[in-house]
């Protein structure tokens, strides 16, 4: 596959993609100004093609009754993540999940119902996954900007630090 160089029009489509990605390349072409819609939609087919962004929904984990949210740190036998990264990856409770370097081997997002269930899950579901060593959940009391995006949290915490109500 060739590389695709960004230029200032793809990073701003992008940007805009990221904000809502259900906008037409008519819209966004609106919202620049300078660029024609045709123009818009030959750089995201460009773009989809090189495989620099994919369109999707990212669901509210929080719209969905898991209000408990953690980073889990997970350290694994040598040899064995490929084979650990594969068991979680069927899990619809994990968010992402990457190979870290450092004490833990992978590194995963983790949505449930209640803090029980945290436990529950770090225990009894990933804690028996054979090769895992370790599981050491880190619990997110508040998310800030998630898959690029600003949150309310954030958002709100910018207006206070500017002193808007």
């Amino acid at each position: 596959m060739q590389r695709y160089d960004l230029d200032d029009l793809d990073r701003t489509i992008i940007s805009l993609l990221t904000e809502d990605g259900r906008l037409s390349a008519s819209e966004i072409a609106s919202k620049i100004g300078t660029a024609s819609e045709r123009t818009v939609r030959n750089r995201i087919t460009a773009l989809l093609q090189s495989r620099m962004i994919t369109i999707g929904a990212i669901p509210d984990p929080t719209a969905m009754g898991r209000d408990v949210q953690a980073d889990v740190m997970i350290e694994v036998e040598p040899g064995r993540i490929e084979e650990v990264a594969i068991a979680l990856g069927e899990f619809d409770e994990i968010g992402y999940l990457a190979a870290t370097s450092g004490r833990f081997n992978l590194s995963g997002s983790l949505f449930v119902e209640t803090h029980a269930a945290l436990l529950d899950f770090c225990e009894n579901t990933i804690g028996r996954i054979p090769g895992v060593r370790r599981v050491e959940p880190w619990v997110i009391l508040r998310m800030y900007k998630a898959f690029g995006t600003r949150t309310t949290a954030l958002n709100t915490a910018t207006d206070r630090a500017e002193g808007k109500p």
